[in-house]
């Protein structure tokens, strides 16, 4: 049995893998001093481990709130351990800068189209998220709307973690994407951005993690 699997509810950590205490407390070595606790009106699905173009290997814990088999809202913890070997590092400042918890991240709130970005990396986050979703019987909605948080977890740049708040968007874009930024994200406007963090801040809350 893996060190992180989802129904075991008291573990230890190995080294660059997650792990859950509950369902809802994760903890990783990505962020070694605190825990993710998750609203738990969101359900934990299994957890996802994959390599990323062959630098980094990542962890990616969903929780969800669907509705009817559609899923209405979704809080995602992801962390990356660079690959034995890679001289791939994480490097980017806290900008713009959010304070979540102890530590201070990169922040964005924008729209989304899942099923472009899944199609564009059959073998990335969205594709892999949606197959995920599916084989539990869920549906992905085509548009998010998303707030994300990402650090650099160390010194040497070995680690990220980064926070997704992520609520289905179909309604609100039956033809389309709207005022596409040039990455081909939809620009939000400050009520919905707002609300977005709020709701990201009820999802999932950080503490210090508990000395062992």
């Amino acid at each position: 049995m893996k060190a992180w699997h989802w129904l075991v509810l008291s573990l230890s950590c190995a080294v660059g893998t997650a792990c859950a205490s509950a369902a809802h407390r994760v903890e990783s070595p990505a962020e070694p001093a605190v825990e993710f606790r998750v609203d738990p009106a969101l359900a934990a699905l299994p957890p996802m481990e994959f390599p990323i173009e062959g630098k980094t290997d990542a962890e990616r814990r969903l929780f969800v709130d669907a509705q009817g088999g559609v899923v209405r809202r979704m809080l995602v913890l992801q962390f990356e351990t660079v690959r034995p070997g890679s001289d791939f590092r994480f490097r980017f400042p806290p900008v713009p800068p959010r304070k979540f918890g102890p530590y201070v991240y990169r922040s964005g709130a924008y729209a989304y189209d899942d099923v472009r970005a899944a199609q564009r990396a059959p073998g990335l986050e969205a594709a892999r998220t949606r197959a995920l979703l599916l084989q539990q019987g869920l549906q992905a909605p085509r548009y998010w709307h998303v707030a994300r948080l990402a650090r650099v977890a160390d010194p040497d740049g070995m680690h990220e973690a980064i926070v997704f708040y992520m609520e289905n968007a179909d309604a609100r874009y039956p033809g389309g994407l709207v005022d596409v930024d040039e990455d081909g994200d939809g620009l939000l406007d400050a009520a919905d951005t707002a609300r977005l963090w709020q709701a990201l801040e009820r999802a999932v809350e950080v503490r210090p993690r508990a000395v062992r």
